[in-house]
């Protein structure tokens, strides 16, 4: 997969099949070595990757692998927010204080994007005429983590993953 990702020699989208099916092989992998998963898609509105990871990832292991992503095109800024303490607040099979913490740490982000102020047409462009999921309220409203097994396919194939 990574060989495939760096030929890439242009912007173009990256099929979310082949990033699933990459996923989801080596969570079954990290399954069987008992472990856990952790999927950080730090990205812009990167929820739609994750009915894509769901199918691609065998049911056995979907209660191994956690997904955190956005549901907003959003500030590209804060990619590194979803990750930031993830080193001292994730413990095996509960993510309850990563997910705290980082609520609380885009939360706290929140006031001070807004005093920038910042111009961003695309970023406008891109939430015309939609509601934004509370994001102007909080940023964390954007962040969506849960474990595989309990994301919930609507719509054919879109996913619903809890709020961070």
């Amino acid at each position: 997969m990574s060989a495939a990702l760096a030929a890439r020699t242009t912007k173009d989208m990256v099929p979310y099949a082949f990033i699933a099916s990459s996923l989801g092989a080596l969570g079954k992998r990290v399954t069987e070595a008992g472990k856990e998963l952790h999927i950080i898609l730090a990205g812009c509105n990167t929820i739609g990757l994750v009915s894509h990871l769901y199918s691609s990832t065998p049911e056995a292991a979907r209660k191994n692998v956690w997904v955190v992503c956005t549901n907003e095109v959003w500030p590209s800024d804060l990619a590194p927010m979803l990750w930031h303490h993830y080193g001292s607040y994730v413990n095996q099979g509960d993510l309850t204080e990563f997910r705290s913490a980082t609520r609380t740490l885009l939360g706290e982000y929140t006031e001070h994007y807004q005093r920038q102020r910042i111009e961003d047409d695309s970023l406008r462009e891109a939430r015309a005429g939609r509601s934004h999921s509370g994001i102007d309220e909080s940023l964390a409203n954007a962040a969506r983590c849960d474990r595989l097994d309990k994301v919930q396919l609507v719509a054919g194939s879109m996913a619903e993953v809890a709020l961070m």
